[in-house]
């Protein structure tokens, strides 16, 4: 029997090679193509090491903002059929968020695998210069300027009142000058900048408002149901530490309200008369109950006293010793006094108006009112707060808001009178210790003056005004009846 044998013939084998999807260049190019679109892990499955190249070419996207990223790649002769490597050449430029230009050059590695050419990763692809864990970044060089607090630091709006820092920063306009930029690699905290432009520095302005004080103030005056107001300013530069006013004081704002100043004007009066000679600290002065000077009948707050010292009539706040000297004096001497202590006068403060308030001329029956602050004498809280301020001081006194932006003096007197400061600043002493706010005693070193102004209708204003080491201070409340809630306010105001 023969045997057949059956045989399976296969194909012949090829000693070809397999054929290539896509050439060098197409993979090289697609690469490019995505790398920077959004889709970083589309460009990093064209590479050898997909994990690195998507953690870097995001970083990079991120770290270049919106820049536009755009690769050209340098023709080459293709690599022959048995190459397994190969480099080609790609021109970069990026277009950042400013229109400027970055470009340079970068080499794309290429490894064959089989039927398929991959990118060989390493992060000179991005930039030549850029290594593991590293990013191409693009970021602004901030001018140095801008509007800052008190504490140097940039100035946070939720500390001084809205319409103050809306009239602030209104005035002062744009500070920060032009900012420059830079593109350069960012690894870690170290930058090292490709290109950029240095920024052009602008102005630095300090708004003078001490958001402590400003606090304590406001919620001084926020505590009382009638229309309030406190204004605090630094006795030695006369900057403007706090001015605050509460939702019941309305239509106008403690740089402009003008009222009545009550025995607050004593102050100007008594530095008047004692540079006029009528009177000294020491000196016994009549203190009637009631008085009638001139064509004016004169009270005191229920009590008198046949003949007391000065100093004393000043702190109990005796309206008929006070009338006769205004009665006395001529008709100059009180405004010419008070714009020597900033009542009356005028200045243009950068950063918000202001009127102190006005002192007229007067004589007669018509001075005798003035002198005790009633008549047609008016201030404001702020007029009031650079009387203290300038009795601190000792010196013409220049509000200031907004540093390096100065107040431009307008009718502004010459310093007060250094023979009578002393002397002033000893009675303002007694009204605390001793006097009208002797409730305030506790409070080591202060110096000040009550008033209570009539206001019309039977309504009355109260006022305090006075000093304590690097702040002087005016706190004014509307139809208060007396100087006790603004007294309180004081309180509340110093303890803050």
């Amino acid at each position: 029997m023969a045997a057949v044998l059956l045989f399976r013939g296969g194909p012949a084998e090829s000693s070809e090679p397999p054929k290539l999807v896509e050439t060098p260049a197409q993979v090289a190019q697609s690469f490019v193509n995505k790398a920077f679109s959004g889709d970083a892990a589309a460009a990093a499955a064209l590479t050898d090491a997909p994990p690195a190249a998507t953690q870097m070419l995001a970083a990079t996207k991120t770290g270049m903002a919106e820049s536009a990223y755009q690769a050209r790649l340098t023709p080459a002769e293709p690599p022959g059929p048995d190459a397994t490597t190969t480099e080609i050449v790609a021109s970069v430029t990026w277009t950042m968020p400013n229109s400027s230009l970055l470009k340079y050059d970068v080499k794309i590695g290429l490894q064959r695998a089989d039927s398929t050419w991959k990118v060989r990763w390493a992060p000179t692809i991005i930039h030549p210069q850029l290594t593991e864990g590293a990013s191409l970044t693009y970021r602004k060089a901030i001018a140095d300027g801008a509007l800052l607090g008190r504490d140097g630091k940039p100035l946070v709006q939720a500390t001084i009142p809205d319409g103050l820092y809306k009239t602030i920063t209104g005035q002062a306009g744009d500070l920060k000058g032009t900012d420059g930029w830079e593109v350069g690699i960012a690894s870690g905290a170290q930058f090292t900048v490709l290109d950029g432009k240095k920024p052009e520095a602008g102005e630095k302005i300090t708004v003078t408002i001490d958001p402590a004080r400003q606090a304590a103030a406001q919620a001084a005056v926020d505590a009382l149901p009638q229309g309030a107001a406190i204004v605090a300013i630094e006795p030695k530069t006369t900057e403007i530490l706090a001015v605050a006013q509460n939702k019941a004081m309305t239509g106008t704002n403690p740089f402009v309200g003008r009222y009545a100043p009550g025995s607050t004007m004593k102050i100007v009066t008594a530095a008047a008369a004692m540079e006029a000679g009528l009177v000294s600290a020491n000196a016994a002065v009549p203190c009637p109950a009631r008085a009638t000077i001139g064509t004016r009948t004169v009270n005191n707050a229920g009590f008198g006293h046949d003949s007391i010292p000065f100093h004393t009539a000043f702190a109990l706040s005796c309206n008929t010793t006070f009338g006769k000297l205004g009665y006395e004096l001529p008709p100059n001497a009180l405004p010419t006094m008070a714009k020597r202590f900033g009542l009356g006068a005028d200045w243009a403060m950068p950063g918000a108006e202001t009127n102190t308030g006005k002192v007229p001329p007067a004589s007669g029956d018509q001075q005798v009112e003035n002198s005790f602050g009633q008549g047609n004498v008016v201030a404001s809280p702020f007029g009031m707060a650079l009387v203290a301020a300038t009795v601190a001081s000792g010196r013409t006194p220049t509000p200031t808001l907004m540093r390096g932006r100065a107040a431009t003096a307008g009718d502004v007197g010459s310093a007060p009178p250094a023979a009578v400061l002393p002397a002033l600043r000893q009675m303002m002493g007694e009204v605390v210790t001793g006097g009208t706010a002797r409730q305030l005693a506790g409070f080591g070193g202060l110096a000040g003056k009550t008033g209570t102004a009539e206001a019309g209708g039977g309504s009355a204003h109260g006022w305090f005004v006075g000093y304590q080491g690097g702040v002087a201070f005016a706190v004014f409340v509307e139809d208060a009846g007396s100087s006790q809630s603004a007294l309180n306010a004081a309180a509340a105001f110093l303890k803050g």
